[in-house]
């Protein structure tokens, strides 16, 4: 079987290793690129998120993972033994569906038991990795019960239970709260979250779904078109997306193009033809005067009023044209002479606070110098 030594990487001033390595993995259908040339290395017992669109390639690199599809070239290494020519039912991973695939005439127990049972282990081995399991995912009461007895977030529970119960090395994930509805979704996010870091067990996750991946993941991978465009912690690539790509997807965002007009050592100003006056960046950039980038602000970051801003940089005036309420913060869609339509959050720390500004307001919005992003990708 071959090996390879596990790289590693430096957090907080420690090496890290990485317990599993995804080199150079590319994978081609009839000529068809759904993964490009990706490298990866996720680290012992962390929870990794592949989150993109339909067709970006996550689930496709997420079965060359499991075994269900092999890649057209690139190798793949988990606690330092490649992977490639194992079959699934050799590998030391299981993959919990969308779908949870339950056996319906089965009970929890036996569900759970099935894995252990198909390997040969002792029948007292058995019943009691069974009881593990069913007290890791607290679902002792419901044992002898069949999944059609069972809510959505019940049987997700005894599939995750069921995917546990050999003792995997790697957990794979696809598209987990895919069944569920959006309240349980949320309940269960933090669940899976618990229970899957008790177990301790390194997990991957396919997800479409931002919020289900910032929740979870310890680390997030951006996939576009078969490639990786940013891996990063949740707040990493929220706070400082490296793409327009990122941050468009992650959140929402203020997106102006501009150009850069002054490129100083400690700020840079961008000249952009939706603001009338300049953005003022409060630190410098590795860029040059005349460059094409683009400042990407969060809604959040913007401040809205009725009067002007005693800043003299980062402001613009213009009119109220659509308010979104959220029950904890409204979002103002103001409209610019330029014609350019900017979001700004306002928390609604009081009742009816918001009221103060309607539809067709003339108000002000702001931002800091250091609240955006100059993005040049």
């Amino acid at each position: 079987m071959g090996t390879e030594p596990t790289s590693s990487v430096k957090e907080n001033g420690k090496d890290t290793e990485d317990y599993l390595r995804i080199v150079d993995v590319r994978k081609e259908f009839d000529g068809f690129v759904a993964v490009e040339d990706t490298n990866l290395g996720i680290r012992k017992g962390e929870i990794f998120a592949l989150l993109g669109g339909s067709g970006c390639g996550k689930s496709t690199l997420l079965r060359c993972l499991g075994g269900f599809e092999k890649p057209t070239s690139g190798k793949i290494y988990l606690d330092g033994q490649l992977m490639n020519d194992l079959p699934p039912y050799e590998r030391p991973i299981n993959m919990m569906f969308q779908s949870y695939a339950l056996f319906p005439h089965m009970t929890v127990a036996q569900n759970i038991a099935f894995g252990p049972k198909q390997d040969g282990m002792p029948k007292q081995q058995i019943e009691a990795r069974v009881t593990e399991m069913l007290k890791l995912v607290q679902m002792e009461k419901y044992a002898q019960r069949k999944p059609h007895q069972l809510s959505g977030g019940q049987q997700q529970r005894v599939a995750l239970a069921r995917s546990l119960a050999k003792g995997p090395k790697l957990l794979l994930l696809d598209e987990p709260m895919g069944a569920l509805d959006k309240k349980l979704r949320s309940q269960m996010q933090l669940e899976l979250v618990s229970i899957i870091e008790k177990s301790g067990v390194t997990c991957v996750m396919v997800t479409h779904d931002q919020e289900e991946a910032m929740t979870m993941a310890t680390r997030i991978a951006l996939m576009d078109t078969g490639r990786i465009r940013q891996v990063a912690t949740p707040d990493e690539i929220y706070e400082s997306p490296t793409s327009r790509f990122a941050a468009e997807f992650i959140g929402s965002v203020n997106m102006i193009e501009g150009r850069i007009d002054e490129d100083m050592k400690d700020y840079v100003t961008i000249r952009a033809p939706q603001l009338p006056d300049v953005i003022y960046v409060g630190h410098g950039i590795s860029g040059y005067e005349g460059q094409d980038v683009a400042f990407a602000v969060r809604p959040e970051k913007v401040q809205i009023s009725k009067e002007e801003p005693a800043q003299p940089h980062n402001k613009a005036r213009g009119r109220i044209e659509d308010i979104a309420y959220f029950g904890s913060h409204s979002v103002f869609h103001v409209r610019l002479p330029t014609g350019f339509k900017m979001m700004a959050n306002f928390a609604n720390q009081e009742r009816w606070a918001s009221e103060g500004m309607t539809w067709g307001d003339e108000v002000w919005v702001c931002w800091g110098e250091n609240e955006g992003v100059v993005l040049t990708s």
